[in-house]
């Protein structure tokens, strides 16, 4: 009898041990889907955030070809620039050094 009794006990302790780790991986479940979600979410904000800064790059874009477009040599002139009369150029010799001052 007192063998039959702690066979019962074994099988109850058996059984909650089970049910907690059922009920652990089930959290663990819920907790993954959960995050899962959140980060579609987020990725499909981040896509939809990422084509509407292109196409407002793309509208600049083509609002800045515009106005190069329209500078000619006479309205340089109306703004007050003039023609440069000591033009320098720069060497691309590779060979040039730079000299450097401590003090």
């Amino acid at each position: 009898m007192v063998e039959r009794v702690l066979q019962l006990n074994r099988e109850k302790t058996i059984f909650w041990v089970f049910f907690s780790i059922l009920l652990l991986f089930f959290g663990f479940y819920m907790y993954f889907i959960r995050t899962t979600i959140g980060n579609v979410v987020a990725r499909q904000n981040l896509e939809n955030e990422a084509s509407a800064l292109s196409l407002s790059i793309g509208g600049k874009e083509f609002e800045y070809i515009t106005k190069r477009n329209t500078i000619t040599l006479a309205l340089a002139h109306s703004l007050g620039f003039k023609d440069s009369q000591n033009k320098t150029f720069i060497s691309r010799n590779p060979s040039t050094e730079v000299a450097y001052l401590s003090n």
